[in-house]
Protein backbone atom coordinates (compact mmCIF):
# COMPACT_ATOMS: atom_id res chain seq x y z
CA UNK A 1 0.00 0.00 0.00
CA UNK A 2 2.50 2.41 0.57
CA UNK A 3 4.47 1.84 -2.51
CA UNK A 4 1.43 1.98 -3.99
CA UNK A 5 0.94 5.67 -2.68
CA UNK A 6 4.16 6.69 -3.55
CA UNK A 7 3.96 5.45 -6.88
CA UNK A 8 0.38 7.44 -7.20
CA UNK A 9 2.08 10.64 -6.02
CA UNK A 10 4.93 10.34 -8.60
CA UNK A 11 2.84 9.72 -11.40
CA UNK A 12 0.80 12.62 -10.13
CA UNK A 13 3.28 15.49 -9.46
CA UNK A 14 5.72 14.02 -12.25
CA UNK A 15 3.19 15.02 -14.68
CA UNK A 16 3.62 18.95 -14.76
CA UNK A 17 7.75 18.44 -14.16
CA UNK A 18 8.42 19.60 -18.25
CA UNK A 19 7.28 22.08 -20.52
CA UNK A 20 9.10 24.15 -22.72
CA UNK A 21 8.99 24.47 -26.79
CA UNK A 22 9.99 28.43 -27.35
CA UNK A 23 8.56 29.65 -24.43
CA UNK A 24 8.80 33.53 -23.54
CA UNK A 25 10.80 34.25 -20.83
CA UNK A 26 10.06 36.53 -18.15
CA UNK A 27 12.85 38.20 -16.09
CA UNK A 28 12.16 37.12 -12.47
CA UNK A 29 14.07 37.56 -9.05
CA UNK A 30 15.70 34.63 -7.36
CA UNK A 31 13.26 33.10 -4.98
CA UNK A 32 10.96 30.30 -4.83
CA UNK A 33 8.51 32.32 -2.68
CA UNK A 34 6.20 34.94 -3.79
CA UNK A 35 4.15 37.63 -1.68
CA UNK A 36 0.54 38.48 -3.55
CA UNK A 37 -0.91 41.27 -2.67
CA UNK A 38 -4.27 43.80 -4.59
CA UNK A 39 -6.01 46.51 -3.07
CA UNK A 40 -9.24 43.90 -3.55
CA UNK A 41 -7.12 41.72 -0.30
CA UNK A 42 -7.67 42.37 3.23
CA UNK A 43 -4.35 40.29 3.81
CA UNK A 44 -2.28 39.12 1.19
CA UNK A 45 -1.57 35.07 -0.16
CA UNK A 46 1.88 33.76 -0.60
CA UNK A 47 2.51 31.57 -4.04
CA UNK A 48 5.26 28.55 -4.05
CA UNK A 49 7.51 26.95 -6.47
CA UNK A 50 8.05 23.75 -5.50
CA UNK A 51 10.08 20.38 -7.02
CA UNK A 52 7.94 17.96 -6.37
CA UNK A 53 10.51 14.97 -5.56
CA UNK A 54 13.82 15.04 -3.47
CA UNK A 55 15.27 12.84 -2.08
CA UNK A 56 15.33 13.05 1.57
CA UNK A 57 18.83 14.57 2.62
CA UNK A 58 17.93 16.88 0.10
CA UNK A 59 14.61 17.76 1.13
CA UNK A 60 13.83 21.01 3.78
CA UNK A 61 10.89 23.08 3.77
CA UNK A 62 12.55 26.35 4.37
CA UNK A 63 12.21 29.16 7.54
CA UNK A 64 10.15 31.58 5.41
CA UNK A 65 7.91 29.33 4.09
CA UNK A 66 7.05 27.59 7.61
CA UNK A 67 6.44 30.94 8.84
CA UNK A 68 4.13 31.43 6.21
CA UNK A 69 2.20 28.58 7.05
CA UNK A 70 1.67 30.02 10.65
CA UNK A 71 0.42 32.98 9.05
CA UNK A 72 -1.99 31.97 6.45
CA UNK A 73 -5.65 30.53 6.39
CA UNK A 74 -5.33 27.98 3.77
CA UNK A 75 -2.62 25.51 1.81
CA UNK A 76 -3.76 25.23 -2.15
CA UNK A 77 -2.27 22.53 -4.02
CA UNK A 78 -2.51 21.68 -7.63
CA UNK A 79 -4.85 18.66 -6.70
CA UNK A 80 -5.43 17.70 -3.11
CA UNK A 81 -4.79 13.76 -2.52
CA UNK A 82 -5.68 14.70 1.15
CA UNK A 83 -8.99 13.69 0.02
CA UNK A 84 -9.53 10.58 -0.04
CA UNK A 85 -12.25 10.79 -2.67
CA UNK A 86 -9.19 12.32 -5.19
CA UNK A 87 -7.27 9.68 -3.85
CA UNK A 88 -10.05 6.83 -5.12
CA UNK A 89 -10.37 8.70 -8.16
CA UNK A 90 -6.91 8.84 -9.23
CA UNK A 91 -6.25 5.02 -7.95
CA UNK A 92 -9.40 4.35 -10.70
CA UNK A 93 -7.97 5.96 -13.25
CA UNK A 94 -4.79 3.94 -13.07
CA UNK A 95 -6.93 0.43 -12.69
CA UNK A 96 -6.39 -2.14 -15.79
CA UNK A 97 -4.71 0.27 -18.03
CA UNK A 98 -3.56 -0.88 -21.97
CA UNK A 99 -0.60 -3.34 -21.64
CA UNK A 100 2.33 -1.87 -22.46
CA UNK A 101 2.96 -4.44 -25.17
CA UNK A 102 -0.19 -3.42 -26.68
CA UNK A 103 0.50 0.20 -27.05
CA UNK A 104 4.07 -0.02 -28.57
CA UNK A 105 4.92 -1.77 -31.54
CA UNK A 106 7.46 -4.69 -31.38
CA UNK A 107 11.05 -2.33 -32.21
CA UNK A 108 9.51 0.16 -29.26
CA UNK A 109 8.69 -2.56 -26.51
CA UNK A 110 12.72 -3.74 -27.34
CA UNK A 111 14.01 -0.48 -27.04
CA UNK A 112 12.04 0.24 -23.87
CA UNK A 113 13.01 -2.98 -22.16
CA UNK A 114 16.77 -2.58 -22.84
CA UNK A 115 16.08 0.37 -21.03
CA UNK A 116 13.78 -0.49 -18.30
CA UNK A 117 16.22 -3.56 -17.50
CA UNK A 118 19.37 -1.02 -17.14
CA UNK A 119 17.74 1.51 -14.75
CA UNK A 120 15.01 -0.89 -13.17
CA UNK A 121 17.04 -4.59 -12.95
CA UNK A 122 13.91 -6.20 -14.27
CA UNK A 123 12.33 -6.53 -17.57
CA UNK A 124 9.83 -4.50 -19.15
CA UNK A 125 7.24 -7.33 -19.15
CA UNK A 126 7.11 -7.09 -15.70
CA UNK A 127 5.69 -4.35 -15.86
CA UNK A 128 3.75 -4.61 -18.99
CA UNK A 129 0.57 -4.53 -17.19
CA UNK A 130 1.49 -1.53 -15.65
CA UNK A 131 0.62 0.86 -18.35
CA UNK A 132 2.91 3.61 -19.97
CA UNK A 133 2.07 6.12 -17.35
CA UNK A 134 2.66 4.20 -14.18
CA UNK A 135 5.53 2.61 -15.74
CA UNK A 136 6.90 6.89 -16.73
CA UNK A 137 6.14 7.37 -12.92
CA UNK A 138 8.70 4.68 -11.77
CA UNK A 139 10.87 5.42 -14.16
CA UNK A 140 10.79 9.13 -12.66
CA UNK A 141 11.11 8.01 -9.18
CA UNK A 142 14.33 5.90 -10.11
CA UNK A 143 16.13 9.60 -11.54
CA UNK A 144 16.84 10.61 -8.32
CA UNK A 145 20.23 8.76 -6.60
CA UNK A 146 18.16 7.20 -3.47
CA UNK A 147 15.81 5.35 -2.13
CA UNK A 148 14.18 7.37 0.19
CA UNK A 149 12.29 9.69 -1.61
CA UNK A 150 10.20 13.06 -0.17
CA UNK A 151 6.73 14.18 -1.93
CA UNK A 152 7.14 18.35 -1.22
CA UNK A 153 3.31 18.33 -1.42
CA UNK A 154 3.04 15.42 1.09
CA UNK A 155 5.34 17.36 4.03
CA UNK A 156 3.58 20.78 3.15
CA UNK A 157 0.34 19.17 3.64
CA UNK A 158 1.83 17.46 6.63
CA UNK A 159 2.89 21.06 7.92
CA UNK A 160 -0.12 22.40 7.07
CA UNK A 161 -2.20 19.74 9.05
CA UNK A 162 -0.01 20.74 12.19
CA UNK A 163 -1.42 24.31 12.04
CA UNK A 164 -4.80 23.61 11.47
CA UNK A 165 -4.81 25.19 8.07
CA UNK A 166 -7.33 23.91 5.96
CA UNK A 167 -6.39 22.16 2.08
CA UNK A 168 -7.78 23.08 -1.27
CA UNK A 169 -6.88 22.37 -4.66
CA UNK A 170 -6.41 24.21 -7.68
CA UNK A 171 -7.91 21.18 -10.43
CA UNK A 172 -9.82 18.15 -9.75
CA UNK A 173 -7.72 14.40 -10.21
CA UNK A 174 -9.94 14.10 -13.21
CA UNK A 175 -9.29 17.46 -14.45
CA UNK A 176 -5.46 16.87 -14.45
CA UNK A 177 -5.16 13.16 -15.94
CA UNK A 178 -7.54 14.68 -19.22
CA UNK A 179 -4.85 17.25 -19.58
CA UNK A 180 -2.04 14.29 -19.29
CA UNK A 181 -3.41 12.11 -21.63
CA UNK A 182 -4.07 14.86 -23.97
CA UNK A 183 -0.54 16.09 -23.87
CA UNK A 184 0.79 12.68 -23.96
CA UNK A 185 -0.27 10.48 -26.35
CA UNK A 186 1.23 7.10 -26.86
CA UNK A 187 4.12 7.24 -28.91
CA UNK A 188 5.31 10.68 -27.05
CA UNK A 189 5.17 8.94 -23.90
CA UNK A 190 7.48 6.66 -25.32
CA UNK A 191 9.58 9.31 -26.60
CA UNK A 192 9.85 10.84 -22.95
CA UNK A 193 10.29 7.80 -21.19
CA UNK A 194 13.23 7.18 -23.33
CA UNK A 195 15.20 10.50 -22.49
CA UNK A 196 15.37 8.94 -19.51
CA UNK A 197 19.44 9.40 -19.37
CA UNK A 198 19.28 13.11 -20.32
CA UNK A 199 16.21 14.11 -17.90
CA UNK A 200 18.12 12.68 -15.02
CA UNK A 201 20.73 15.04 -14.96
CA UNK A 202 19.21 18.04 -15.63
CA UNK A 203 16.39 17.37 -13.25
CA UNK A 204 18.93 16.51 -10.33
CA UNK A 205 21.15 19.87 -11.46
CA UNK A 206 17.74 21.66 -10.84
CA UNK A 207 17.23 20.38 -7.83
CA UNK A 208 20.84 22.01 -6.94
CA UNK A 209 19.86 24.92 -8.27
CA UNK A 210 16.30 25.20 -6.54
CA UNK A 211 18.21 24.49 -3.05
CA UNK A 212 20.09 27.81 -3.79
CA UNK A 213 16.23 29.31 -4.65
CA UNK A 214 17.81 30.03 -8.26
CA UNK A 215 14.67 29.71 -10.13
CA UNK A 216 15.47 30.95 -13.30
CA UNK A 217 18.35 28.48 -13.52
CA UNK A 218 15.88 25.45 -11.85
CA UNK A 219 12.86 25.90 -14.46
CA UNK A 220 15.37 26.75 -17.36
CA UNK A 221 16.93 23.00 -16.60
CA UNK A 222 13.69 21.20 -16.89
CA UNK A 223 11.81 23.22 -19.35
CA UNK A 224 14.25 22.76 -22.16
CA UNK A 225 12.44 22.05 -25.79
CA UNK A 226 13.29 18.64 -25.82
CA UNK A 227 11.50 17.93 -23.13
CA UNK A 228 8.07 18.89 -24.52
CA UNK A 229 6.17 20.09 -27.73
CA UNK A 230 4.03 22.62 -28.40
CA UNK A 231 1.00 20.13 -27.49
CA UNK A 232 1.66 19.48 -24.36
CA UNK A 233 2.91 22.95 -23.55
CA UNK A 234 -0.95 23.94 -24.17
CA UNK A 235 -2.25 20.98 -21.71
CA UNK A 236 -0.06 20.72 -19.48
CA UNK A 237 0.78 24.52 -18.93
CA UNK A 238 -1.02 27.18 -21.16
CA UNK A 239 -4.92 26.06 -20.32
CA UNK A 240 -4.36 24.55 -16.96
CA UNK A 241 -2.22 28.20 -15.78
CA UNK A 242 -4.81 30.28 -16.91
CA UNK A 243 -7.72 28.37 -15.38
CA UNK A 244 -6.10 28.35 -12.20
CA UNK A 245 -5.58 31.94 -12.31
CA UNK A 246 -9.03 32.54 -12.68
CA UNK A 247 -9.64 30.93 -9.73
CA UNK A 248 -6.86 32.48 -7.18
CA UNK A 249 -9.19 36.10 -6.84
CA UNK A 250 -11.98 34.49 -5.66
CA UNK A 251 -9.87 32.43 -3.34
CA UNK A 252 -7.80 34.32 -2.09
CA UNK A 253 -10.55 37.47 -1.36
CA UNK A 254 -12.19 34.18 1.35
CA UNK A 255 -8.96 33.64 2.61
CA UNK A 256 -5.22 34.25 2.53
CA UNK A 257 -3.36 31.08 1.26
CA UNK A 258 -0.32 29.59 0.60
CA UNK A 259 -0.82 28.38 -2.94
CA UNK A 260 1.90 25.64 -3.81
CA UNK A 261 2.57 24.24 -7.49
CA UNK A 262 5.74 22.80 -9.85
CA UNK A 263 8.25 25.64 -9.97
CA UNK A 264 7.95 25.59 -13.78
CA UNK A 265 4.20 26.71 -13.70
CA UNK A 266 5.32 30.36 -12.30
CA UNK A 267 7.86 31.79 -14.96
CA UNK A 268 7.70 33.22 -18.71
CA UNK A 269 4.50 34.81 -20.15
CA UNK A 270 2.05 32.32 -19.57
CA UNK A 271 3.37 31.28 -16.11
CA UNK A 272 1.55 32.51 -12.85
CA UNK A 273 3.30 35.64 -11.59
CA UNK A 274 3.04 37.26 -14.80
CA UNK A 275 -0.55 36.45 -15.31
CA UNK A 276 -1.30 37.69 -12.20
CA UNK A 277 0.22 40.74 -12.97
CA UNK A 278 -1.62 41.00 -15.94
CA UNK A 279 -4.29 41.51 -13.65
CA UNK A 280 -3.19 43.65 -11.24
CA UNK A 281 -1.53 42.29 -8.73
CA UNK A 282 1.56 43.13 -6.83
CA UNK A 283 3.73 39.99 -6.60
CA UNK A 284 7.24 40.47 -4.99
CA UNK A 285 9.40 37.87 -3.92
CA UNK A 286 10.26 36.80 0.20
CA UNK A 287 13.62 36.38 0.46
CA UNK A 288 13.42 36.19 4.10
Amino acid sequence: MKHLKLTIIVLVFSLSFNFSYAQEKVKLENSVLWKIEHSSLQQPSYLLGTIHLMCENDFEISKKVKRILQKVDGLVLEVNLSDPQELQTLQESMANPKKISEELSKKQFNELDKLVQQVIGQPLINFDSYGLSTLNAIMISKMLPCSQIKSFETELVQEATKNQLALYSLEKVSDQMNFFNKAYPTDYNFKQIMLFYSYKKDFNDAIIAYKNEDITTTVGLITKEIYMNKNAVTYMQTLRNKNWVDKMPEMMKKRSNLFAVGAAHLTNKHGIIYLLRQKGYTITPVFN
